[in-house]
């Protein structure tokens, strides 16, 4: 896999798999396109950013605006400071971030793609997500990856306890993210045929 070249020592992974009735190339397209904004998705990140929010309508600044899409084929657009770090069309697309997540603002650094791999600035977590696709009898199964490493000691630590209370949250995302890709690929594959 692709995400091997990025981070293949991690200190924490998740991983969900899902088989799609739908042909690779469908299942790719629906991973790219979705739009994964998502309500209870939208509730975890308010949750996340409650603090924050908080602090700006504390001092009366207006809330930051929120995109009304949010895909994987345009994340790195997005942010918070996504970058594509390879794609092989049609079966895999990495993505990765630098940040301190566990900051109020993430903590992210901007990084181009060539700097992901060698990044060991201490005090940082690097995240590399990888959303796979490969056939499987007349359908297909999508893998969505989620590694995170961080750069020394300190970092590792900070963010084990932040993982402690963030990771349900984590997962609930990823699933939620992958059965909207899946609804979308097989509505797709329906309407073809």
């Amino acid at each position: 896999m692709l995400i091997d070249r990025y981070l293949p020592t991690f200190d924490e992974t998740y991983i969900y798999e899902a088989s799609v009735n739908a042909t690779p190339d469908a299942l790719y397209a629906a991973m790219k396109e979705t739009n994964l904004r998502d309500p209870v998705i939208d509730v975890l990140f308010e949750l996340r950013e409650l603090p924050r929010n908080l602090a700006r309508r504390w001092r009366g600044e207006p809330p930051p605006p929120s995109p009304s899409r949010v895909t994987f084929g345009e994340i790195a657009k997005q942010g918070p400071a996504w970058v594509v770090l390879q794609e092989e069309p049609g079966v895999e697309l990495v993505i990765g971030t630098v940040g301190r997540f566990w900051q109020k603002d993430y903590g992210s650094r901007a990084i181009r793609s060539a700097e992901f791999i060698p990044f060991s600035e201490p005090g940082y977590a690097k995240v590399a997500l990888s959303l796979a696709v490969r056939p499987a009898g007349d359908g297909s199964i999508f893998r969505y990856e989620a590694r995170t490493a961080t750069t020394d000691e300190v970092a590792r630590r900070t963010f084990r306890r932040y993982w402690r209370v963030i990771g349900a949250g984590v997962g609930v995302v990823m699933r939620r993210v992958v059965r909207r890709i899946k609804h979308e690929a097989e509505r797709s594959a329906l309407q073809c045929t």
